[in-house]
């Protein structure tokens, strides 16, 4: 494609929407501040939830950032911009003495968006709120509030991700009896692909649905029907397969750190240390 290729009139109303989104990955001025909190360096997204549906690798640099990276200098973030060859920096501010800090971008008067970080070592997480709508004030995307939730990992000297980063959000503070109660219901997320539902019952039994979309794919890909058990211990879930229509999930076991959790939805981090937003059914 031609890096001279005017942008449809469309597609650049959403890119500088979504270039509103990104610019308040904020840092503030050079060094952070007497914290020492900065979000200086370059940034590998690792997840985009946009109004409840957690988008694609495919869909975050088509709509987003052309190369799945944020650079953020002081007060100015860089993106490369999709559908080209260029990139635009954008001037961006953020409020490191309020707890979460607040982030706030103008692209013109009356435009751009506010909204929530949290940083952690080489890891952020992000959301944020368009300007018409109130600011983003917790980490959730729904189909309802309209937020962008933006996971982060911030890139040893610009290529591969910093050894040993900490955990994204700090651990919940419910004690393990209390997630227990709490988790006790059915969670699932889903992708333009799936849709993913997990079943925690009060006896320490689970169940497991992977079910597709589209049928096409139902024909190289069968839905998944899982069952086994579940517990908790120092704020860990872990979730172990005995039976399944997929014989390679028998016997597995995974992993999830609860960050945050509430009667509609959690945040947690997988044992690859990716971070997972799931919704809880309502109670039939």
């Amino acid at each position: 494609m031609s890096p001279h290729r005017t942008l449809p009139l469309a597609s650049s109303r959403r890119y500088a929407r979504t270039a509103a989104f990104f610019a308040l990955l904020a840092s503030a001025p050079a060094g952070g501040d007497a914290r020492g909190q900065s979000l200086d360096g370059t940034w590998e997204i690792s997840m985009i939830v946009a109004n409840g549906r957690v988008l694609t690798a495919d869909e975050i640099r088509r709509g987003y950032a052309a190369d799945g990276r944020i650079t953020i200098a002081g007060q100015t973030a860089r993106l490369a911009v999709p559908y080209g060859s260029s990139s635009r920096e954008i001037p961006l501010r953020v409020d490191w003495t309020r707890t979460p800090a607040t982030i706030d971008v103008a692209l013109a008067p009356g435009s751009g968006g506010h909204g929530v970080a949290m940083l952690s070592g080489n890891a952020a997480i992000i959301c944020l709120a368009s300007q018409e709508r109130p600011r983003a004030a917790s980490f959730s995307s729904t189909p309802d509030n309209g937020n962008l939730l933006l996971s982060l990992t911030r890139l040893a000297g610009g290529s591969t991700p910093a050894p040993g980063a900490p955990p994204l959000l700090p651990p919940t503070s419910y004690s393990d009896d209390q997630l227990r109660t709490m988790l006790v219901g059915t969670w699932g997320h889903q992708t333009p692909d799936m849709t993913r539902l997990i079943t925690l019952n009060a006896d320490g039994t689970m169940s497991a649905a992977v079910t597709w979309k589209d049928q096409f794919k139902k024909i190289f890909h069968p839905d998944v029907r899982s069952s086994g058990a579940w517990s908790v211990k120092s704020g860990v879930v872990v979730a172990q397969v005995t039976a399944s229509t997929d014989k390679n999930a028998r016997g597995q076991v995974y992993s999830y750190r609860i960050r945050s959790i509430n009667d509609k939805e959690l945040l947690a981090v997988d044992q690859d240390g990716q971070l997972r937003q799931e919704w809880k059914a309502p109670t039939p």
